[in-house]
């Protein structure tokens, strides 16, 4: 556990300069990179200090059914939150309005039809993901790289998975209090569901990282989620006008829903990767 607990020490080291710098200059997306980076520089500066090679941290490129498996799953739990909710009443969602300003802000802004919505959604998916990417593999070299297959090897798939997750969420706290990283709503039930979405969530991305042997396909879940959420379902919704956000990474509806698809993954995952099994 030496590793373990040297690899915290630089994360929250790096973290306490990062974390001061948003709060300090503003929640620029230049920073936020900077922010995710330190998760996985904390990994790379670990091996170093211990006289140890980076080549163990997955950076083989892994099936290609992996990858399809990543961009999928946040289009699965995306639409069906989005779309409860929205059936619901509990948030606005995709109405003529918010499409027609979603494709109006698109590639597609002059081809004015209904029609053109499904390819501004695919156009806006690719290149964001393509975009995406670099910033969300800074944080998986760290999470699922170099965290996950040694805690899992320690302790187990549903121990490693939840404290990584819980590591993982909680590292976001700071800026969801104290930048415009929020949806507005109550602070105290927008972290308990973030908290619950990224809890979940690292179950899928563990097992990618884990029956794949690769970092990458968890590299592309990340960048899938952040554009499918952000760029693409978060632009056409609006918040309910009450304390408890329904929608957006901070609501309860997406949290729940997230759970639910994940929770295969965490039954495949303990039953595939048990305390020792893994590298």
């Amino acid at each position: 556990m030496s590793t373990i607990l040297r690899f915290l020490g630089v994360f929250i080291a790096l973290n306490l300069i990062a974390q001061s710098f948003v709060l300090w200059s503003g929640f620029a997306m230049e920073s936020v990179t900077f922010i995710m980076w330190t998760v996985g520089l904390a990994a790379i500066i670990t091996l170093k200090w211990e006289g140890k090679g980076l080549g163990d941290l997955g950076w083989q490129w892994g099936e290609g059914r992996y990858h399809w498996i990543a961009l999928g799953l946040p289009f699965i739990y995306g639409t069906i939150a989005y779309s409860l909710a929205g059936m619901m009443g509990w948030a606005q969602f995709a109405t003529p309005d918010m499409q027609a300003a979603f494709r109006a802000d698109g590639p597609l802004a002059n081809w004015d039809s209904a029609v053109a919505l499904l390819p501004t959604v695919l156009i806006v998916f690719a290149a964001g993901v393509a975009n995406s990417f670099a910033r969300a593999l800074g944080e998986e070299i760290g999470w699922r790289g170099f965290l996950t297959p040694r805690l899992t090897q320690a302790w187990g798939f549903a121990l490693a998975t939840l404290v990584t997750g819980l590591f993982w969420g909680v590292w976001h706290f700071p800026a969801l209090l104290f930048s415009e990283y929020n949806a507005g709503g109550n602070p105290i039930w927008e972290m308990i569901s973030f908290l619950v979405l990224v809890v979940s969530l690292s179950a899928p991305m563990a097992w990618l990282r884990l029956k794949s042997g690769s970092l990458w396909p968890a590299a592309t879940f990340h960048a899938a989620h952040n554009v499918f959420i952000q760029r693409i379902l978060d632009p056409m919704a609006a918040r309910n006008e009450g304390d408890i956000t329904m929608v957006s990474e901070f609501g309860i509806v997406l949290a729940i829903v997230a759970a639910l698809v994940a929770a295969p993954f965490w039954f495949w995952g303990i039953q595939s990767f048990r305390k020792g099994g893994t590298a």
